[in-house]
């Protein structure tokens, strides 16, 4: 494999399988421990993250959760770039502008737009409001249950922001032709948002998002119109401008991150011989009073793996296996959530991506969920509830990955969750690392 040219020593060794005790947490100003080098994160070219549009929090459809699930709350988050301002009088603009804040064009789904008046007393321009928060939900469940709406009230209900609500507007998307499904989907969302002291100011149905198809006001059954292009939307252009990918389907984000049989089949043959040097390593360090040098070297390795994807270099199976390994080191993993707000977020999200297609069982769950609270805090909901199922499928119960699925569903926005990167950046100082500065 090419290496980058860096400054880091040589990759050290992986880290052990059952991790040390963790430590610990020193509050306030830390530093390394005494004699401890200072390591730096390897530097690469810039490259930019594969990204997959805008946010909206992936759900699960289909059988009820399992356990350690919370209940699906719709797909929905704070848009990742500068809330587009949206003239209430338009809806042909409006409704062009979905697929793109979205990130896909929705299908068979109810798709809520939350605006709301700018908060510290600031004030929108007559007649607009800033598109603050959205919302997917399936209109059906694999097995055929249809949405219930009080369901939905809730959750949008729950969605909490800066300042307050100017107005609730409900897109109902099906080509099946049975639009008394959407009335009366509506009709039950309006009661229950009524009854949560809520208003619903604004309904409209159509077949799809492509341009020209046709869409009708449900409050108001003599408004209709035909739809823009939504690849002229300011939002997309917006996308574009900033180099955010819009995918064609919810599908496609699926398909980035489905099992590599191939890969995980060579990843799993270096994975024992992996893990067997690792505790003898581990063991090693612990006989000679060094777990903590044990885990900077680990961390290191990671890092190192980091820059080389950066850098363009595509990771081997035993390279991918020792990674693996280093992730069952909780002070390494820990770490590791520090990178989403760094200068290196896109390499790692491309290797924990990897990762998540490569590993199987624990290991998986494990890179799954530092994927999904990289997709989560740059903004990408879909991107990461789709990982953070994979988390709970591969592990159920895993403790990072219920705690990020439940705030996902929950409706808690990126910034409330970064207190995972400060932990991460305490956990690399008590370890000797310099990550670099916090995006």
């Amino acid at each position: 494999m090419t290496t980058p040219a860096h400054s880091l020593p040589g990759p050290p060794e992986p880290a052990a399988e059952a991790p040390p005790p963790a430590r610990p947490r020193r509050r306030g100003p830390t530093g390394p421990a005494a004699g401890t080098p200072r390591v730096s994160l390897p530097k690469s070219a810039p490259t930019r993250s594969a990204g997959t549009g805008s946010a909206a929090r992936p759900h699960r459809t289909g059988p009820p959760p399992g356990p350690g699930r919370t209940p699906h709350c719709g797909e929905g988050a704070e848009p990742p770039f500068d809330a587009p301002t949206v003239y209430l009088g338009e809806p042909g603009a409006l409704l062009a502008s979905v697929p793109a804040m979205v990130g896909f064009p929705p299908e068979r789904s109810l798709v809520i737009v939350v605006l709301r008046a700018p908060g510290g007393g600031l004030r929108a321009p007559r007649g607009t409001a800033g598109v603050d928060a959205l919302v997917r939900f399936d209109l059906e469940t694999e097995r055929g249950a249809a949405l219930p709406a009080d369901a939905v009230a809730a959750c949008v209900a729950d969605i909490r922001g800066p300042g307050p609500v100017e107005q609730i507007i409900a897109v109902v998307v099906d080509e099946r032709g049975h639009p008394e499904r959407g009335t009366a989907l509506v009709a039950g969302l309006a009661e229950h948002l009524g009854a949560a002291g809520l208003t619903l100011g604004a309904a409209y149905a159509l077949p799809g998002f492509t341009a020209g198809a046709p869409w009708r006001d449900l409050l108001d059954p003599a408004a209709a119109g035909t739809l823009p292009d939504p690849a002229d939307s300011p939002v997309a252009f917006g996308h574009v401008l900033s180099g955010q990918q819009l995918r064609g389907s919810r599908g496609e984000l699926t398909a980035m991150v489905a099992a590599a049989p191939e890969l995980a089949a060579a990843v799993e043959g270096e994975l024992a011989v992996v893990a067997a040097a690792t505790r003898a390593d581990y063991a090693d360090a612990v006989r000679r009073g060094a777990p903590v040098e044990y885990s900077r070297r680990t961390a290191e390795f990671v890092l190192w793996q980091i820059s080389a994807v950066e850098s363009g270099a595509e990771p081997q199976p035993r390279e991918l296996a020792r990674v693996a390994v280093a992730l069952r080191d909780r002070p390494v993993r820990d770490v590791m959530f520090a990178l989403a707000a760094g200068p290196h977020a896109g390499a790692a999200e491309r290797l924990w991506l990897l990762l998540t297609r490569a590993l199987t069982g624990a290991d998986r769950a494990e890179a799954a969920a530092l994927l999904g609270y990289s997709a989560y805090l740059r903004g990408d909901g879909p991107f990461a509830g789709i990982a953070l199922d994979i988390a709970l499928d591969a592990l159920p119960g895993h403790p990072m990955a219920v705690l990020l699925e439940t705030s996902l569903r929950s409706g808690m926005r990126p910034a409330q969750l970064r207190r995972l990167v400060v932990c991460g950046y305490e956990s690399a100082t008590d370890l000797g690392l310099d990550l670099g500065p916090r995006r």
